[in-house]
C-alpha cells in the first residue's frame, strides 16, 4: 500500500468518523429534547382537560430552542475562534443554554433517578460530542490555512515517564524544526547535556573571575557581572583537547598483562634501589617493575622496540596511532614502547633478561652495560 493509498484511506476513515459523530449527536440531542418535552408535559400547571399531545406540541418549541440555542451559540463561537478571537461571550451563552437543558432534565425527573440520569447524560453527551467535533474541524481549517503548528510526534506514555524533560524539549524541537521522533530525542539529549556542562563550567569561571578581586568585593561583582560567562564557557569547551585527554587517561587505565615469563616476573620483583655502580660509569636508573613486564625477552624483538623508540624521539609530536601505523604494530604496543622509553628502560642494548642474569652472576650488582641508545 503506497502513500497515496494510505492517505486516501485515512481521509475515508475521517469522513466516516465525522458522519458517525453527527449521527451520535443527533440521537443524543433528540433524547435530551424528549426528556425536556416529558418534563414540559407533566410539570407546568396545564388545565386538567388539555390532552397530552397538545401539551407536548406546546412544550416542543421551548425544548428545541434550549438545545438548539447551545448549538447555535457554539457555532458562532467556533466561527469567531477561526478568525483568531476568543469568543468568550458566545461560549458562555452556549454553555449556559446546555446547562439549563441538563438541569431541566435532572430536576424534572428527580423522582426517577434512572430518567434523570439518562436524559441529563444525553444532554451532556450531545454537547460534548458537538464541542469535540467543532474543535477538530476548527483545528483542521486552521492547519490547512497555515495558522496552526504542525502536530508533534507521539512519544508515548513510557517515554514521557522515563525522560520528561528530554521529551518536553524534543517536542518543542520537533515543532520548530520539523524533526522526526528519534531526531528530536537525540537533539534534545545533546542540548541538555551541553547546557548542563555549560552551567557547571560557568559557575567555576565566575568563581575564578571573582577570585582575582578578593580584596574588592564590589570590583569582583562588577567583573563577574559584565563578563559573558556563558560565552567564555562555550569558547573554553571548544578549545578543550578531547583527544589529548583521551590519550592521557588511556595511558593511566591500561591493565597489566598476565602470563609473563618467569624471568620478567623476577625482574618485576627486584627492589628499585639495586642498581649498577662501578668505575667512572654513571649509576644506572632503577628498573621500573611495573614496566619491565612489557619489555620483550628476545633480543630481536627488543631491538625492534629500541628502533621504534628512536623514531618516537625524532618525532615527539607523533601520536601512538601514527607510530603504530608506521611500524605495523598495535596502538597498545606503541603506547608501551613510549612508556618504557620515557622511563629510560630502552637505553641499554641488552635485554632485561640478560641484565638480570648478569645481576645474578655479579652478587646483586648490575654489570656495566653501556647506556647508549
Amino acid at each position: 500500500m503506497g502513500p497515496m493509498t494510505a492517505t486516501r484511506n485515512d481521509h475515508m476513515l475521517g469522513r466516516a468518523a465525522e458522519h458517525a459523530a453527527w449521527a451520535f449527536y443527533t440521537v443524543a440531542a433528540l433524547g435530551s429534547s424528549i426528556g425536556q418535552i416529558w418534563v414540559g408535559v407533566e410539570t407546568p400547571p396545564w388545565p386538567d382537560g388539555m390532552p397530552l399531545w397538545l401539551r407536548a406540541i406546546l412544550a416542543l418549541p421551548f425544548a428545541v430552542v434550549i438545545d438548539l440555542g447551545g448549538v447555535v451559540c457554539s457555532g458562532f463561537a467556533d466561527t469567531r475562534q477561526r478568525l483568531g478571537e476568543n469568543a468568550y461571550g458566545w461560549r458562555i451563552l452556549s454553555a449556559g443554554s446546555v446547562t439549563l437543558a441538563v438541569g431541566i432534565n435532572i430536576v424534572g425527573h428527580a423522582g426517577s433517578p434512572y430518567l434523570a440520569t439518562v436524559f441529563g447524560g444525553l444532554g451532556v453527551f450531545a454537547y460534548t460530542v458537538w464541542l469535540l467535533h467543532s474543535s477538530a474541524r476548527r483545528r483542521d481549517a486552521l492547519r490547512a490555512a497555515g495558522k496552526l503548528a504542525t502536530t508533534p510526534p507521539s512519544y508515548g506514555l513510557l517515554q514521557w515517564w522515563r525522560e520528561p524533560a528530554i521529551t518536553r524539549r524534543a517536542k518543542n524541537l520537533a515543532l520548530e524544526y520539523d524533526y522526526t521522533l528519534h531526531e528530536s530525542l537525540a537533539e534534545a539529549r545533546i542540548q541538555l547535556r551541553t547546557e548542563a556542562r555549560r552551567a557547571a563550567l560557568a559557575s567555576h569561571i565566575e568563581a575564578r573571575i571573582r577570585s582575582r578581586h578578593d580584596t574588592d568585593p564590589i570590583l569582583a561583582a562588577i567583573a563577574a557581572t559584565t563578563t559573558p560567562v556563558d560565552d567564555v564557557a562555550d569558547a573554553l569547551m571548544a578549545m578543550i583537547d578531547t583527544r589529548g585527554w583521551a590519550r592521557a587517561i588511556a595511558n593511566e587505565i591500561q591493565p597489566p598483562d598476565s602470563g609473563q615469563p618467569i624471568a620478567e616476573q623476577a625482574a618485576a620483583s627486584e627492589p628499585a634501589d639495586r642498581v649498577a655502580a662501578a668505575g667512572h660509569h654513571a649509576q644506572q636508573p632503577a628498573l621500573n617493575a611495573s614496566l619491565l613486564r612489557y619489555i620483550p625477552t628476545q633480543q630481536a624483538d627488543y631491538d625492534r622496540w629500541r628502533e621504534i623508540w628512536q623514531a618516537m624521539l625524532h618525532a615527539p609530536d607523533a601520536s601512538n596511532q601514527d607510530i603504530a601505523n608506521q611500524f605495523d604494530v598495535s596502538t597498545r604496543t606503541a603506547q608501551r614502547i613510549r612508556l618504557t622509553g620515557q622511563a629510560n628502560l630502552l637505553n641499554s642494548p641488552a635485554t632485561p633478561v640478560a641484565r638480570i642474569a648478569a645481576l645474578a652472576s655479579s652478587n646483586g650488582h648490575l654489570p656495566l652495560l653501556p647506556a647508549t641508545s
